[in-house]
């Protein structure tokens, strides 16, 4: 277990109101910061951790002694509110610019793709569809360095060392063949030298082989800027339901994890000089049915399916995200379609035992700056998830290998997301109840100097100082 930076004889009571951030009480708080301003930065995001993992392991059976140590040597949320929907791809980005889908373009986890055409399944992965200046941008601005280890939406990113998330759909078992093609050049070779190579560490865990570059790059490279995304938390979440037993385990890995990278810090030297900020972009719910729209838009006629099932004209189709779904309409002037549509799931709603919870309309998802795209947005009930299934039944079993799940409105309790701040700048002993993914970005901008000045987000001054 990694000792914490500071110790106290005695605890110090503070309350503290800062720009109307509102500490809660029932624990003792000091809110003093560190004084001195990081020269390095470590974002890690661990995919799909609640916040309660931190914040209350002991009730959940969890040994998190690294996390545990950075809350209470640090500064941290008790809840994040992320953005609409609650999926990977948003949240990331909106980590990185400080701002909402609709301003970033990041909308969706998966492109959206018409029942008509061939399914590529391709994800945003490429830094090209951003809309926004993003923290790597800003920090190439100010000529620091950057790495980015698995992170969303940064192939082809102009960041420094580099090792994108992106796969070939359908590959079985998944490698790492379109992320090496894509990687800083000649970065995994040296960063897997010592491991056997780079044909070896194919056959670890994803968040093994993504440490083990992490853990090189702040060794050889001391990045001002560094993007951690470990991803295994998430999929273990998705299989198996939160706060499960297989969850709780993947949990205490990824804090070991952590613990690597922390440890990296203090054998490259900049150990005191590093601020680390542990977040993640979403919490999870359990479920066990799926409903599929697609299969109620083929009954209405909106989708028009060939004799073997496959689509040969669409007016209206499903886009899921987990715990939500847009419907995206061919024409997007089509207000006859648009009406029909907003009937039809309006109507499943007020059914006893809707798997639909609430419909949204374009004007609600202007207001959450949510996905421009849509005509409007299913929001599952409880126990629930989205299905693009264009045939079959409409309501059906969620599987074995399918019991959790996210992307339901960022105001259900069950989608807060995380986040720790451990170093220089943090207000050590200091944390909110709830804060917005949005103030993540600028708080980060903040210590290190850096210009976002299309963030809708603020500096969390409750959790951090950064020298002024």
């Amino acid at each position: 277990m990694t000792k914490p930076r500071r110790s106290y004889a005695v605890a110090v009571v503070v309350l503290l109101f800062v720009a109307g951030a509102i500490f809660t009480s029932g624990q003792a708080q000091t809110g003093k910061s560190e004084s001195a301003r990081p020269e390095h930065i470590i974002l890690i995001s661990v995919d799909g951790m609640p916040p309660d993992y931190y914040t209350a392991p002991e009730t959940l059976g969890l040994k998190v002694p690294t996390l545990t140590m950075m809350k209470n040597g640090g500064a941290y949320a008790e809840g994040v509110q992320g953005v609409y929907p609650t999926v990977t791809y948003p949240q990331h980005t909106t980590m990185v610019t400080g701002q909402r889908p609709a301003a970033h373009g990041i909308v969706q986890n998966r492109i959206f793709e018409a029942p008509t055409d061939k399914q590529t399944r391709f994800w945003y992965w490429y830094a090209n569809a951003l809309k926004s200046e993003t923290l790597w941008t800003a920090a190439k601005k100010a000529k620091l360095t950057t790495a980015a280890i698995g992170w969303p939406v940064t192939v082809d990113a102009e960041i420094d060392y580099n090792v994108p998330e992106i796969y070939e759909p359908g590959e079985s078992p998944a490698t790492w063949k379109w992320t090496a093609k894509h990687s800083t050049p000649g970065l995994l070779e040296k960063a897997f030298a010592a491991q056997g190579g780079y044909d070896a560490m194919q056959g670890r865990n994803v968040d093994e082989r993504l440490t083990t570059v992490s853990e090189y790059i702040i060794k050889n490279h001391r990045p001002n800027l560094m993007l951690i995304h470990l991803i295994e938390l998430d999929g273990t979440h998705h299989r198996n339901g939160p706060r499960t037993s297989a969850g709780i385990a993947m949990a205490e890995r990824e804090d070991a994890y952590i613990a690597r990278i922390v440890e990296a810090t203090k054998q490259a030297g900049i150990f005191e000089k590093t601020t680390f900020f542990v977040v993640s972009d979403h919490g999870f719910a359990s479920i066990d049915r799926r409903y599929a729209p697609n299969v109620a838009l083929a009954k209405e006629g909106l989708i028009t399916l060939d004799a073997s099932g496959k689509a040969t004209a669409w007016k209206a189709a499903a886009w899921p995200a987990g715990g939500s779904c847009a419907i995206v309409l061919k024409d997007q002037n089509d207000k006859e379609t648009e009406a029909k549509v907003w009937a039809l799931f309006s109507g499943v709603a007020k059914t006893k035992d809707s798997p639909i919870k609430q419909v949204s309309s374009r004007a609600d998802l202007r207001r959450m700056k949510a996905i421009p795209q849509a005509a409007l947005m299913l929001e599952a009930a409880p126990g629930y998830s989205f299905d693009e299934s264009l045939t079959g039944p409409e309501v059906r079993d969620s599987g074995e290998t399918y019991k959790g799940t996210h992307g339901y409105l960022p105001t259900d309790p069950r989608m807060l997301a995380s986040m720790i701040i451990y170093g220089p700048g943090a207000r050590v002993g200091a944390k909110v109840p709830l804060t917005q993914m949005i103030n993540l970005a600028p708080s980060i901008a903040s210590l290190l100097k850096l210009n976002l000045p299309r963030a809708e987000g603020k500096p969390l001054k409750a959790l951090i100082s950064d020298g002024k």
